[in-house]
C-alpha cells in the first residue's frame, strides 16, 4: 500500500490512486507512520510519529478548517511532525499557522491590511515587469530550469520588492525556505537537525537587522509597516516579528514557485489545454484557479482533536492527529466533475488550494496576481515550450515541489 506519511513516495509524484481508494472506502482513515531517520548532535535518531486521521474528502477537510474550536492549530502545531518537546511546541505556537484565536486573529489582523485586493492591486505594474523580463531571458537562452530562472526567480524579485529588501539577498530567502520546507530532501535538509536550526539562526539574525533598519529609518514597504504597526494597544516584539516574517519568506516564495513549476509541467503535458488558452487568453483566471486545483502547492496541514468528536461518521478521540488533505479534496468527483481533467475554463471551482476558515492563505491574492501575469507574459511562447529532461521532484509530505524542470524554447515547431 502506497505511504502517505513517507516522504519518499512524493519523491514519485503525488500518490492520486491511493487519494482516490480513500476518498471512497474511507474518507477519515487511519495511517500508520514510517520510522524517519533524524541526524543530530548525539548521532543518528530514529523517530516514529503516532500515527493519523488522513481527511480526504472535500467536505471532511472544509468541516475541520471551519472548527477551529474542535480541531485545533495551536495543540500540537499545524505540521505533520510532532514537536520533540514542549518548548519545541512554545516556539511553533510563535508561527501564525501555529496558533489558535485569540492569539491568531491578533497577529493576523496586523498584517492583513497589506494583502487585501486593494493592497496588491498597486503592485500589478511592478510584476509585470518582472515577469516580463524573466520571460524574455528565457526564451532567449533557449533552453533553461524552469524552476531555477523562472518559477523560483518571480516570486523572490516580488517578495523583495515587498520586503523592501536588496533583490542581491534573494538568493538568502531561497536557500532558508529549501532548507525548511525540504527538510527531508537530501538536496536541502537532508533530516540534518543542525542544518534545521543553523537556518533559523541565519534567517532570524538577518530579520532583526532588517527591523532595527526599518525603526530608525522606516520606508514604504510591508516590514516597515510591521514594525511601527500597533494591535491592541502594543506593537509586536522581535519574536513576533521574526515568525511572521519567516512565514511571510516561506509561503510568499515556496507556494508560489511550486505553483509556477507545477502549472509549467502541467500545460506541457496537455497540449490541447495550453492551446485552448493561447487562443483564448480571456482564460487567464480561470487557468490560474484550475492550475491552483491541479497543483495544490501545499499538499496538507495537521489539526489536532479538542475534544472526542465524529468527522464524516469516522469517531476521533480527544488528542488525535488529524491531516487534511488538500490535494486530495482538490480532486473529489462529488465537487470537481471529471477531477482528473484539467479544464482550464473550469467554473465553479471551489478548490482548497489555499485552505479555508480562519487559516485562509493571507497571500492568497499575491499569489494569483503573479501566476496570472507570468502566464499573460509566456503566452506568446507556450506552444514553444518542450520539455528537455526529466522533473525532478521534492521529497516532502508538505509541499507538491518541483526542484527542477528543464525546458527549451523549440522555435521550430512554433
Amino acid at each position: 500500500m502506497t505511504l502517505l506519511a513517507d516522504p519518499a513516495t512524493y519523491a514519485r509524484g503525488v500518490p492520486h490512486a491511493e487519494f482516490t481508494r480513500r476518498r471512497v472506502a474511507d474518507p477519515v482513515s487511519w495511517v500508520e507512520e514510517p520510522e524517519l531517520i533524524r541526524h543530530g548532535d548525539t548521532g543518528v535518531r530514529r523517530h516514529r510519529g503516532t500515527g493519523y486521521w488522513a481527511v480526504t474528502t472535500h467536505a471532511g477537510v472544509v468541516e475541520a478548517s471551519r472548527d477551529p474550536g474542535t480541531f485545533s492549530s495551536a495543540e500540537k502545531g499545524a505540521f505533520l511532525a510532532d514537536p520533540r518537546t514542549q518548548a519545541d511546541l512554545e516556539r511553533n505556537r510563535r508561527l501564525l499557522v501555529n496558533m489558535d484565536d485569540p492569539a491568531h486573529a491578533r497577529l493576523r489582523r496586523t498584517v492583513s491590511a497589506a494583502f487585501t485586493p486593494r493592497a496588491v492591486e498597486p503592485l500589478r505594474a511592478s510584476v509585470r515587469a518582472h515577469a516580463d523580463a524573466l520571460v524574455a531571458r528565457v526564451v532567449r537562452a533557449g533552453e533553461v530550469d524552469a524552476v531555477a530562472e523562472l518559477a523560483a526567480e518571480l516570486p523572490l524579485l516580488v517578495l523583495a520588492d515587498l520586503l523592501g529588501m536588496p533583490y542581491a539577498d534573494r538568493g538568502l530567502l531561497f536557500g532558508w525556505s529549501n532548507n525548511l520546507v525540504g527538510f527531508d530532501d537530501p538536496r536541502y535538509g537532508g533530516g540534518q537537525v543542525e542544518v534545521y536550526r543553523r537556518t533559523f539562526a541565519e534567517a532570524f539574525a538577518y530579520a532583526r537587522e532588517l527591523f532595527a533598519g526599518r525603526r530608525r529609518d522606516p520606508g514604504d514597504d510591508l516590514i516597515s509597516r510591521l514594525v511601527l504597526a500597533e494591535t491592541d494597544g502594543r506593537r509586536l516584539s522581535d519574536a513576533e516579528l521574526c515568525q511572521l516574517w519567516l512565514l511571510l519568506v516561506i509561503a510568499g516564495n515556496e507556494t508560489t514557485r511550486h505553483l509556477v513549476s507545477g502549472s509549467l509541467e502541467a500545460l506541457i503535458d496537455h497540449p490541447g489545454e495550453r492551446d485552448r488558452l493561447v487562443a483564448d487568453p480571456s482564460l487567464v483566471p480561470s487557468a490560474v484557479e484550475e492550475l491552483l486545483r491541479w497543483v495544490t502547492p501545499i499538499m496538507q496541514f495537521r489539526r489536532t482533536a479538542r475534544r472526542d468528536t465524529v468527522l464524516c461518521g469516522r469517531r476521533i478521540a480527544a488528542g488525535d492527529k488529524v491531516i487534511l488533505y488538500y490535494i486530495s479534496a482538490n480532486r473529489d468527483a462529488a465537487v470537481f466533475p471529471d477531477p482528473d481533467r484539467l479544464d482550464l475554463g473550469r467554473a465553479p471551482n471551489p478548490h482548497l488550494a489555499f485552505g479555508t476558515g480562519p487559516h485562509f492563505c493571507l497571500g492568497a491574492h499575491l499569489a494569483r496576481l503573479e501566476a496570472g501575469e507570468l502566464l499573460s507574459a509566456l503566452l506568446p511562447h507556450l506552444p514553444a515550450l518542450r520539455r528537455a529532461g526529466p522533473a525532478e521532484r521534492m521529497r516532502s509530505t508538505f509541499m507538491n515541489a518541483i526542484v527542477r524542470l528543464p525546458v527549451r524554447f523549440d522555435t521550430a515547431a512554433h
